[in-house]
């Protein structure tokens, strides 16, 4: 990544980060005196000036805004003077790889969802659409939302579907979420299409709350994988964990979730879902 764009991720860091001590957001002179470097080095670091980012350095950023374990990772990452697009081989062709990953989403026997790094809802199986209780007319709806066909605005819009499908599970969800969700935008917290996307779901009442939640919590988040135990509005007590499978492009990650059954009775539920095509679905567009 481009010292330039590094550096304006680290703006983007440091003005999240809250001074209780004033109120106000985290000054140059506050982030240097968490950090131990001067302000004259955190605005060259800011401006893309700084021309070496020593590891130490790093990690006292990074310890600084409190970056979860997920979080640290793309961070240390993208200090790397690669461009994004250098990641991934010439001849990956993002095209070929989205069709290879779609193909897999209809493949997939178990409710399964496709999402960008934004945590844009691309498409979902028959079965993911049938144990929520998504009508295609609520997946067209969806689309057409301030936010879109998003998981964070679908999970915490006060009337979703979704919301109501997880029942007791719902918070617990929404938090884990939530924390994946930090560590998967991390690069793009500096554009425009984030803040867009953030105030949007900013709009819900507790988007927010769990948004500073997620900062203050001391637990990690070092893993994509959530465990969820809950009783399901329709189908009752459930017990499923969610893998996620992270396929590469030079258009952006493509992150493929599956829910995989813990027990005897959600085996059945996703079953009986699972009977007929698991034909993909689409929401957002993509890339």
């Amino acid at each position: 990544m481009e010292h330039e764009t590094f550096g304006k991720i680290v703006a983007a860091l440091r003005k999240e980060q809250i001074d209780f001590a004033t109120g106000r957001r985290w000054s140059q002179q506050k982030l240097a005196g968490e950090t131990g470097l001067t302000k004259r080095i955190v605005s060259k670091i800011e401006r893309g000036r700084q021309a070496r980012l020593e590891g130490e350095v790093l990690q006292e950023l990074a310890r600084a805004f409190e970056l979860t374990s997920l979080e640290r990772r793309e961070f240390f990452a993208m200090a790397s003077q690669s461009a994004d697009r250098a990641v991934v081989r010439a001849d990956l062709d993002h095209r070929e790889v989205f069709e290879k990953v779609w193909a897999s989403l209809g493949a997939i026997g178990l409710p399964a969802f496709l999402m960008d790094t934004f945590g844009n809802i691309i498409g979902i199986n028959r079965a993911m659409a049938a144990f929520h209780g998504c009508s295609m007319t609520q997946i067209n709806e969806a689309k057409v939302t301030e936010e879109g066909a998003n998981l964070l605005g679908m999970l915490f819009a006060p009337d979703s579907t979704l919301r109501r499908a997880l029942g007791n599970g719902w918070h617990a969800n929404a938090m884990t979420v939530i924390g994946q969700w930090r560590a998967m935008t991390l690069r793009y917290r500096h554009t425009d299409r984030f803040r867009r996307l953030f105030s949007a779901l900013s709009a819900f009442p507790d988007f927010p709350i769990f948004w500073s939640a997620s900062r203050e919590r001391r637990q990690d988040v070092n893993t994509r994988l959530r465990s969820l135990i809950y009783t399901h509005g329709v189908h009752g007590p459930v017990g499923y964990t969610v893998f996620t499978d992270v396929t590469l492009s030079d258009r952006g990650d493509l992150y493929l979730s599956t829910y995989v059954p813990q027990d005897r009775n959600t085996i059945e539920v996703f079953q009986r879902l699972a009977v007929g095509s698991q034909q993909a679905l689409p929401l957002a567009s993509w890339p």
